[in-house]
C-alpha cells in the first residue's frame, strides 16, 4: 500500500512515500518484507548523502511512523536496511527516536 504524502515534491515526501511500503513490516502488521519495501530503502539511502539530509529525512520518518498510529516492532526496524542489503542509519528504530545522532 503506497501511501501518498500531502507533498510529495520535497524529499520529505519523496522519502515518507517510499517509506509507506515499509510501514507494515516495521509496525508488525504484515510479517513480510516486501520488495517494494526493500527499494523504499535504497531510494532512502539515496536521498541522504549528508549528515543534515540524513537527520531530516530520519526526522520525516518518525514522523510517519507517527502519524500512522501504531507501535513499531524495534527489532524489524533495526535489521531493516540490513534485510535490504543496504548500508544506511536513517531508519528509525522507534516513535522517539533521536535523529541528530
Amino acid at each position: 500500500m503506497l501511501r501518498a504524502s500531502s507533498d510529495t515534491h520535497t524529499d520529505c515526501g519523496i522519502a515518507q512515500t517510499a517509506f509507506g511500503e515499509c510501514v507494515p513490516y516495521v509496525t508488525g502488521e504484515d510479517p513480510s518484507l516486501a520488495v517494494q519495501c526493500c527499494s523504499a530503502v535504497r531510494d532512502i539511502k539515496e536521498l541522504t548523502p549528508t549528515v543534515e539530509d540524513r537527520r531530516a529525512i530520519c526526522a520525516c520518518l518518525v514522523q510517519e511512523l507517527k502519524d500512522a498510529g501504531g507501535s513499531v516492532d524495534s527489532s524489524k526496524a533495526s535489521g531493516l536496511a540490513r534485510a535490504c542489503g543496504v548500508s544506511t542509519d536513517v531508519i528509525p528504530t522507534s516513535l522517539s527516536f533521536d535523529c541528530s545522532k
